[in-house]
């Protein structure tokens, strides 16, 4: 029941943050995408090197 309140809750504050202040949530959302990148590439290197 507390799982059903937290995820409803969550959603309710990433509306209110989104609504409230687009710039902020549209560095984060860039910044969480430029860590994903960084992540794809950093194993696309380490794939390339332990495959001779």
């Amino acid at each position: 029941m507390i799982k059903k309140y937290l995820k409803w809750g969550s959603i309710a504050f990433v509306v209110w943050y989104i609504v409230n202040r687009p710039d902020g949530a549209a560095g984060v959302v860039q910044g969480t995408l430029n860590g994903l990148g960084g992540a794809a590439d950093s194993l696309s290197t380490f794939m390339t090197s332990a495959i001779p």
